[in-house]
């Protein structure tokens, strides 16, 4: 055990001593650097701008990971970063069976060329050039990302997909038939505040829906992770179902910046706690505003997102950063030399 190893370990006991025990790892690591060192990290003058090159760096395949203030490496994977490049590239650089979990939430190929429209309005709802595929190249592209997932998720780890009725049925078959997963459940997300359809042509679009799969074959998957007690107790003492109804994604929520499909802290949440345990590595390769790894912080979970939009991966890491300025906003009472 080396200088450093026993310097943690001492940090750790006087954080125990004080009663934060209880602290998130992004907490933990914030306040062992801040004893260690007595460098405030949210008032150091010389921090580095939101996204960054960090320490990793493969410039043949164009990837870079852009670390947070709370970025730490585990055995050379760069765990509680945001990595901005392409998902592909990016996971083909990690080694086997390394994730827990996924959570993600990958392009629908809802947009149309001109943007997906309404009848009769100049609005213009869904238009993005990483959601625009042919037919044919959705399907193979869904194919190589989910196959990249499989490889370096554990077996019988768990894998949440979101998706609408654009694609949800294309990465069902591809689970299904092509790599032979288990899919254990279909959640469907009822929104209750969902634009209305205007056309008149057809039901109002209110619902997405989670596919819940397991990474081994169907007959041979077992020992999943299901905290079936936390989900019954957030269900006030009744067992959990597969409709969850939940608003969209709210103001407070997007106040460091938009995307298009940016999921509720709420839905995240519920999967999290319901497939995933603390210290859990989490695989999210469409991470978007980062509503996976804010949720992941939350609960004492380590994470890895992956964005190729470096505008999105900026939005993350504030949000991200948040959760930091709440612990140090206002530590004058605290006496922490």
């Amino acid at each position: 055990m080396n200088f450093h190893q026993m310097r943690n370990i001492e940090l750790r006991k006087e954080l125990k001593k004080r009663g934060l025990q209880g602290y998130s790892s992004l907490r933990k690591a914030q306040l062992i650097e801040y004893l260690s060192t007595g460098i405030h990290p949210l008032k150091n003058p010389q921090k580095a701008p939101a996204i960054v090159e960090g320490e990793i760096h493969d410039s043949s395949e164009g990837i870079k990971y852009s670390s947070t203030i709370l970025s730490g490496t585990t055995d050379k994977l760069p765990v509680n970063q945001i990595v901005s490049g392409d998902c592909l590239k990016v996971l083909s650089s990690f080694p086997d069976g390394v994730f827990d979990c996924c959570i993600t939430d990958p392009p629908f190929n809802m947009s149309k060329t001109k943007g997906l429209g309404w009848a009769f309005s100049s609005h213009v709802t869904m238009q993005e050039q990483w959601d625009i595929f042919s037919k044919d190249d959705y399907f193979q592209f869904s194919v190589n990302w989910i196959k990249e997932v499989l490889r370096v998720l554990k077996t019988n780890g768990n894998l949440f997909i979101f998706g609408s009725f654009h694609c949800i049925f294309t990465i069902g078959f591809i689970l299904q038939n092509m790599f032979d997963r288990r899919i254990i459940s279909q959640i469907v997300w009822f929104k209750p505040n969902a634009q209305p359809n205007i056309t008149c042509r057809m039901f109002t679009e209110s619902t997405e829906f989670i596919i819940w799969a397991v990474n081994n074959e169907s007959k041979k998957a077992k020992n999943w992770t299901f905290n079936y007690e936390t989900m019954k107790a957030m269900n006030s003492g009744k067992q959990m179902r597969n409709m969850w109804e939940i608003p969209l994604t709210p103001r407070t929520e997007r106040k460091h910046g938009k995307h298009p499909s940016q999921k509720p802290i709420a839905v995240v949440n519920r999967i999290m706690l319901a497939g995933t345990n603390e210290g859990d590595l989490i695989l999210d390769p469409f991470s978007g505003s980062g509503t996976t790894a804010v949720v992941a912080e939350q609960h004492n979970r380590k994470w890895i997102m992956i964005e190729k939009d470096e505008t999105y991966n900026q939005i993350a890491q504030m949000r991200i950063d948040e959760l930091s300025n709440r612990l140090f906003e206002d530590d004058s009472n605290n006496d922490w030399s």
